[in-house]
């Protein structure tokens, strides 16, 4: 254990998230990669997340504003962004873009990036197709070689110092996380080719990786490999994993690892605050080798080679893009590790999903100074913000579960303490019910709002699926928020009906009753036009 000074941030032994000793949940979202980069967009961009409802903001602090002559630190942006949060009232994550972001190194000072002599480049053969940031035509970006003990000290050094102005200055605690690095890993290639990289590739393979692998899973890549080698106990990489890209991309996730480690132990010997990795996911579809993702970044591969190489950090989370946003959460929320979501598409479906059926104890979506107020995710995070105790305490206690009714698929289920609960589209229950008594509707689907405002590059439509967070606030007492979705529900003795449904308003941050539902109007417990809320109490008949 570090000596540094203890954040009032932890982790307890259940995985959740205390600040002081209370259960907190961290909602909101990530900023764009430049909105922390001056004064009045720190200001705009944070004040635009408190408008979407948020209780906490992600923001880069970058290597090269932060030390732009070696030896020189100016912290002005750090105050900033802990002035702003605290003023605003949202917990703050700060991102460290030292020298690995993407997959590059363009953060980091030009003092690093100009001495090639004493930080050398990563050298790739590209064997891979490439990626969004490395294709032909366009100008490379630089990328640095994690095998450098100079660029690891100078890294760490400048990080330190990070960490030790927060010790100084946050003195109320704004900063819940802090992140290591961001989406590492080596693209266009499974590993790094330099001198450096190539004397790493013949040294013996440290012995906490070969206990990994010998206690790892089942089917792992890491004890498969291992075990196809001959469950060796001693030798150089090709001698432990074999030569294939599998073993490189085993032997670069350790590598960086133990770079991240080597940062994260610096700081923590200041100020023990928790600390995390994220990841560019990979494998994805059409991308079978490593290189097409960030080979040895912590993605789902190599997750348990992460945690072996990094035991300071809390955890390794995913940032989700992809459609199969499902999958992908599945895979990092093993119950091993706190599950976080540190970057996602503005998805409030996916939001509701992290939450209820993976227990997060945050979720983030990208962009959020470019995100509507009016949107859908907004308008969920009015609720879960208003509700983060009593979620919280439903995470612990398992009794919380989401819905989310993917079209042409049959219901969606989720199990809250010991109810079933499952989730249809609402739209298509009301028409045929208007049927019934002789009204008919068009078929189009109803308008939902953009999640992205009309300037954003990439436009995020809004959440056309039925979807619905549903946690117990008491013995067969629920709430239910989401939109469009018909809940049934279902006991594993007797049967259940609905006792009582109370509409749930917002009022100024506060939650508020509404209407008291009955009869038909129980078919729309929360709106199919918009997010809503309500209150539901069951009746169990024996």
């Amino acid at each position: 254990m570090s000596a540094g000074d203890r954040s009032a941030w932890s982790f307890g032994e259940d995985l959740r998230l205390r600040k002081e000793g209370d259960l907190r949940l961290l909602l909101g979202g990530q900023v764009h990669n430049s909105s922390s980069s001056s004064t009045a967009s720190i200001r705009q961009s944070f004040a635009h997340a408190r408008d979407l409802h948020a209780n906490t903001v992600l923001a880069p602090v970058s290597w090269a504003l932060t030390e732009p002559r070696e030896g020189e630190f100016d912290f002005t942006l750090v105050n900033t962004m802990i002035e702003e949060a605290r003023s605003r009232g949202l917990h703050l994550v700060l991102l460290w873009f030292g020298a690995f972001k993407n997959a590059a190194s363009t953060y980091a000072p030009r003092w690093v990036r100009a001495d090639q002599t004493r930080f050398p480049r990563a050298v790739v053969h590209a064997k891979t197709r490439g990626s969004a940031f490395h294709y032909s035509g366009v100008m490379p970006t630089p990328v640095l070689s994690v095998f450098s003990e100079a660029l690891r000290d100078a890294d760490a050094t400048a990080f330190e110092a990070f960490i030790a102005h927060l010790a100084e200055v946050d003195r109320t605690d704004a900063v819940a996380l802090v992140q290591v690095e961001n989406e590492s890993g080596i693209l266009r290639d499974s590993r790094d080719r330099s001198d450096l990289a190539e004397e790493a590739w013949r040294r013996d393979v440290p012995a906490a990786l070969i206990a990994a692998a010998r206690e790892g899973e089942e089917g792992s890549l890491l004890r498969t490999l291992w075990a196809e080698a001959g469950r060796r106990e001693a030798g150089t990489w090709a001698d432990v994993f074999g030569d294939g890209s599998g073993a490189d991309e085993i032997f670069m996730a350790w590598s960086i690892a133990s770079y991240v480690q080597h940062l994260a132990e610096r700081g923590q010997a200041v100020k023990q605050i928790p600390m995390y990795a994220n990841a560019w996911l990979g494998p994805q579809p059409g991308q079978d080798e490593p290189g097409e993702w960030p080979s040895g970044g912590p993605s789902s591969r190599v997750i348990d080679v992460w945690r072996a190489a990094a035991p300071s950090l809390s955890l390794v989370g995913p940032d989700i893009y992809v459609d199969d946003a499902d999958s992908a959460m599945r895979t990092y929320a093993t119950g091993s590790q706190p599950f976080f979501v540190p970057e996602s598409r503005l998805r409030a479906g996916e939001l509701v999903r992290a939450i209820g059926t993976y227990r997060a104890v945050g979720w983030s979506g990208f962009g959020f100074d470019g995100a509507n107020p009016e949107g859908q995710v907004a308008a969920v995070l009015a609720y879960l913000t208003a509700f983060e105790m009593e979620i919280a305490q439903a995470q612990r206690s398992q009794r919380i579960g989401a819905v989310v009714v993917e079209q042409g698929a049959p219901p969606a289920e989720a199990t809250v303490g010991d109810l079933t609960v499952s989730g249809r589209g609402l739209s298509d229950i009301v028409r045929d019910f208007l049927l019934d008594v002789g009204v008919q509707l068009p078929d189009e689907a109803l308008p939902v709002p953009d999640e992205t405002l009309p300037r954003e590059p990439v436009p995020t439509p809004g959440e056309h699926r039925p979807f619905a967070l549903i946690f117990a606030v008491d013995d067969d007492e629920l709430v239910v928020i989401g939109q469009g979705v018909k809940l049934d529900f279902a006991a594993p003795q007797g049967s259940v009906e609905v006792d009582a449904v109370v509409e749930l308003l917002l009022d100024e941050g506060r939650v508020v009753p509404g209407r008291v539902l009955n009869g038909d109007e129980r078919l729309q417990v929360v709106p199919v036009d918009r997010v809503g809320a309500a209150r539901v109490t069951l009746l169990r008949v024996s």
